[in-house]
């Protein structure tokens, strides 16, 4: 008897790290999808695979960058990808109304930009 293979939406965490010279700390969050059989399933995939995704590369300083694997920190079984399909959902409380508009605006100048939108 075959399984039924579910979609999985997994968030990694990882530190990005520089070999030499000083900068911030930084932190790449990255969601993917996985097919598995079940949750079980999906976080050991996610765990195999999470070396993998980011290979260490040379920046123009010709510094070794690379991408330290910290955690899987969330996981999520979705409706099968489609036109549409809900992804995931964040709510917002913000306490400065403001600043919160001021920065999904500034998200959405962004993305216009890139598209090539004015």
């Amino acid at each position: 008897m075959q399984s039924i293979m579910k979609w999985f939406l997994v968030k990694y965490i990882y530190e990005i790290v520089c070999e030499k010279g000083k900068y911030n700390l930084q932190f790449d969050e990255q969601l993917r999808l996985m097919i598995a059989e079940n949750k079980q399933d999906a976080l050991r995939k996610a765990a195999c695979s999470a070396e993998r995704f980011q290979p260490s590369f040379e920046n123009c300083k010709g510094e070794k960058v690379s991408w330290k694997f910290v955690c899987i920190a969330d996981l999520h079984e979705i409706s099968a990808p489609g036109d549409g399909v809900e992804i995931t959902s964040i709510l917002h409380e913000p306490n400065d109304l403001s600043s919160f508009m001021a920065e999904i605006n500034k998200q959405k100048a962004f993305l216009l930009e890139q598209v090539g939108i004015k």
